[in-house]
């Protein structure tokens, strides 16, 4: 009798075990729904993030281009600024040139108009 007692004890105890397992341990279906409409938001979510990634490198593409073309246009602006600045040391020197021309030819038509009153004066 203590055996058939101890068995019921270990029988109900088993059931209690099974429907304690088969209603907290199992998901419900409900539960799985809940599950599949957060993994979906989270998947709309890692779609939209990675779209952004992609715009963010299209902008970084873009910016690194018009760096390149910027950093040409500056060499390009300051090799022109080197040019510039030899031409005007040469107009410098062409106008030094002028000057020195003019004097001598001012001496000399100076000196032929002296040359001439003397000249003119006997």
């Amino acid at each position: 009798m203590r055996m058939f007692r101890n068995g019921r004890l270990v029988l109900g105890f088993s059931i209690a075990l099974f429907l304690w397992i088969k209603f907290l341990g199992c998901a419900t279906s409900s539960r799985i729904q809940a599950l599949e409409e957060k993994n979906q938001l989270t998947l709309e979510k890692v779609e939209e993030a990675l779209k952004e990634c992609q715009g963010a490198k299209a902008s970084v593409e873009d910016s690194s281009r018009y760096s390149a073309e910027t950093a040409a246009n500056a060499q390009r602006a300051e090799a022109a600024a080197s040019r510039a600045e030899t031409s005007a040391l040469q107009a410098k020197k062409a106008a030094r040139a002028a000057e020195s021309s003019a004097n001598r030819v001012e001496n000399s038509a100076k000196k032929t108009a002296d040359i001439y009153d003397r000249i003119i004066a006997k």
